[in-house]
């Protein structure tokens, strides 16, 4: 399907919400607005999104057709091959921000109220702003079920103890072209909580070997954890297939306890009977945060456009957003946590903010260049699949970081920061 074709096809947003795919499609590009975004039409963030950019649309009377693609980054290359982009494209990485930086338009978007890392990734670390960090969100998480699980986890023995008998984890990995992203950011936490910041970027930037004892052993913690597919409700086969924002079913029915990762990739409906703790330190000292983001870019010059992007960035728009369902949060300072919905949300939210005092580290994967994060996810699938054969498989990721070299300095020595 041609680009073209899709957009027509998913010409479901207008502020007017068009009735007709035709209508929207006789709109000109010239008085239009083309986004493409990540998220599937039937979900929370693509809900909460619309309702964000719908005011805009309303007061502005400018029309926007959305294109949805959970292949965003592969969607836009062929947009790129067939000269013809969408406007405004949601990048659903830092890595990808640099990838498409010669594409980019600059803006002139003031993001000084903005917490690091996510400001300086923004800019690529040049001070010019290249994307707007529209979303964040806190990955170290191990997320229960207050009613199965009363005494949680808060310490990396009781971690350890709790996942030695039955199958306490709920794991899904499947995520179509990206699946293997949940057991890549397991093996990130782990090697965060137990190095720290220094060592974690080394890795990241490709000066710590994948075959160093320091990664080798967040990927053997991390099978220890599940006690190599034992520890996993349903086993290695049904993490291998479930869905990532399918396995709270799990959790749901008492087939397991514990889930680790972001609200918004929890699958839950609603946070009610539900709590965290943070991923518990293994060093002994205060671990940094994992998080991640999405990166607004614009691709062309249309001016409404540039309006809606800067409209996004503004404390107002991003309080609109984390207050509609999706679970979103925001890397703006001037979104305070009681702006979001009561419970965990406001309790994830006080992360963000300058007072809390913990390292902010973005998501390994999505700072390495593409064939390495590609290779990443695939390991993941592999060692879940058969844990005796780690070693080649490191070996393998050897091979490919020296074969991509190292992920672009800026991003690698500003995957971390204070917010």
């Amino acid at each position: 399907m041609s680009s073209a074709t899709a957009r027509a096809t998913c010409c479901l947003l207008a502020l007017s919400l068009c009735a007709a795919a035709a209508g929207c499609a006789g709109t000109s590009r010239g008085d239009a607005v083309t986004i493409l975004v990540p998220w599937g039409t039937k979900t929370p963030e693509y809900n909460a999104f619309i309702s964000v950019v719908t005011p805009f649309e309303q007061k502005n009377h400018v029309q926007f057709t959305v294109e949805s693609s959970r292949a965003a980054t592969q969607q836009l290359d062929a947009d790129l091959a067939a000269h013809d982009l969408p406007d405004l494209v949601d990048l659903p990485s830092p890595a990808a921000v640099d990838q498409y930086k010669s594409e980019l338009k600059p803006l002139t978007i003031d993001l000084s109220s903005y917490d690091q890392p996510w400001r300086g990734l923004g800019e690529l670390g040049t001070g010019t702003v290249y994307a707007v960090p529209v979303k964040a969100d806190v990955k170290s998480l191990i997320w229960y079920r207050t009613s199965i699980l009363r005494s949680p986890p808060t310490s990396w023995t009781a971690l350890e103890n709790l996942s030695r008998h039955g199958t306490p984890w709920c794991l899904g990995l499947a995520s179509g072209s990206t699946s293997g992203w949940p057991g890549a950011d397991w093996v990130a936490d782990i090697l965060l909580s137990r190095y720290h910041a220094t060592t974690y970027e080394n890795w990241i930037d490709g000066q710590l070997r994948w075959t160093s004892a320091d990664v080798k052993y967040a990927w053997n913690t991390w099978g220890e954890l599940m006690r190599d597919g034992a520890g996993i409700n349903g086993g290695a086969a049904a993490a291998l297939q479930t869905e990532f924002n399918d396995a709270q079913d799990e959790i749901a029915s008492g087939g397991c306890e514990l889930q680790h990762g972001a609200l918004s990739a929890t699958g839950l409906t609603s946070t009610s009977g539900y709590d965290y703790v943070p991923f518990p330190s293994i060093s002994g000292a205060a671990s940094p945060i994992l998080v991640s983001g999405d990166f607004m870019g614009l691709f062309t010059d249309n001016p409404n456009a540039r309006r809606l992007l800067a409209y996004l960035a503004t404390a107002q728009a991003q309080t609109a957003w984390v207050q509609h369902g999706g679970y979103a949060f925001s890397a703006d300072q001037a979104v305070k946590p009681l702006a979001y919905p009561r419970g965990v949300q406001q309790q994830i939210a006080g992360l963000f903010q300058p007072t809390h005092s913990s390292m902010l580290c973005f998501s390994a994967e999505d700072m390495m260049q593409p064939d390495m994060t590609t290779a990443f996810e695939q390991a993941v699938l592999d060692y879940v699949d058969s844990p005796v054969h780690l070693q080649t498989l490191l070996n393998g990721m050897q091979h490919t970081q020296q074969g991509v070299g190292s992920s672009p300095q800026v991003l690698a020595t500003r995957a971390c920061a204070k917010p």
